[in-house]
């Protein structure tokens, strides 16, 4: 008879053990699931902005532009082949 009153008492602390950690477990996916959808948000932005940067350095790498530039400029001038010139940028040209 004390081991069926056991085996009861078990029963009816177990069931509520595992409704609780079913709705936990439940919880913590919807927690990940949600910290997933950011980060794929993030990377989606990321890779947006990384696709305009290239965009805009091969813009503003073209032999044109940088012909443009030198002729706008009295202080450079074109080089002959095999000699490098680096040019700098500042901020506001770059918008």
């Amino acid at each position: 008879m004390n081991r069926k009153k056991v085996l009861i008492a078990l029963s009816v602390i177990t069931v509520p053990v595992l409704l609780f950690l079913n709705t936990w477990q439940g919880f913590k996916y919807e927690r990940i699931n949600n910290e997933i959808r950011n980060y794929e948000y993030e990377q989606k932005e990321w890779f947006e902005e990384n696709k305009k940067m290239l965009a805009a350095i091969s813009v503003y790498s073209s032999p044109a532009r940088v012909k443009k530039i030198i002729e706008e400029n009295s202080a450079l001038s074109i080089q002959k082949s095999g000699q490098a010139v680096i040019i700098k940028f500042s901020a506001e040209e770059g918008r």
